[in-house]
């Protein structure tokens, strides 16, 4: 998923605050204590996202929903913040 993601931002720069949200949002706890000291998500909690956003965990997302989907985390914390 890391590689469509760099594909949205490539695409639409301004999502970079977003997606370090996102990556923070999803990173397991204590990320930086353990190698390779980046907010990755872990495989399983992947796996069960694909999977309940898509019906099954080999699904990927596209460049598309990725970015739609980013798009619509900022629209929300935005209006959250109203």
């Amino acid at each position: 998923m890391t590689g469509v993601m760099w594909r949205v931002l490539l695409r639409r720069p301004g999502l970079a605050a977003e997606a370090a949200r996102l990556a923070a949002a999803a990173a397991p706890r204590g990320w930086f204590r353990r190698p390779p000291f980046l907010p990755i998500p872990d495989a399983e909690y992947l796996r069960w996202r694909m999977a309940a956003a898509y019906g099954s965990s080999d699904q990927k997302p596209t460049v598309r929903e990725m970015e739609e989907f980013l798009v619509w985390r900022r629209r929300l914390r935005r209006a959250r913040s109203r």
